[in-house]
């Protein structure tokens, strides 16, 4: 004998049924229709007053929780901004820094080509000339000469008098 019922199969989609199935031996034979092309209406369920408030709670966000976001939005937004701030400083004083170092090489450059400019104007033969002969100067002699460890140093600093002499 077959009885037929519209039972639900899934209770997560709503669109299936159980078409029909037979007692026996036979194995039961399932067909799903989706509701909205077959036209068939399954009887609503009755809800219960506390689930039905249950189900508006939540769906609507509560009055911490939007203080919640709107503190995280504001945080984010002034986080996101110093950021900018920042780049922008960093920005700022790079621009500074290759203009220094231009700058820089420029008067290094310009140093250079007046320190050579100097040389080349200056005659050594004719300062030495003048000194032996006009000033009076002579080399020292070997007794006049001491030596210092410079302990690694390129000159010696004179900051008193050498001792032994006067």
């Amino acid at each position: 004998m077959a009885k037929k019922s519209n039972r639900r199969v899934d209770s997560r989609a709503d669109r299936y049924v159980r078409d029909t199935y037979e007692d026996g031996s036979a194995v039961r034979r399932l067909s799903y229709l989706p509701e909205e092309e077959e036209g068939i209406e399954l009887p609503k369920r009755k809800v219960s007053r506390q689930t039905h408030r249950n189900r508006q709670r939540a769906t609507q966000m509560g009055r911490g929780y939007v203080l919640f976001l709107a503190v995280v939005c504001v945080a984010t937004v002034f986080v996101c901004v110093n950021f900018l701030k920042l780049k922008a400083q960093i920005t700022t004083q790079n621009e500074t820094v290759v203009s220094l170092e231009t700058k820089l090489s420029k008067l290094k450059a310009d140093n250079d080509a007046y320190y050579n400019t100097v040389m080349a104007s200056v005659n050594m033969d004719t300062i030495k000339e003048a000194a032996l002969n006009r000033l009076g100067l002579k080399y020292a002699d070997e007794s006049q000469v001491q030596y210092y460890d410079t302990k690694g140093n390129d000159y010696v600093r004179q900051y008193a008098d050498v001792p032994g002499t006067k």
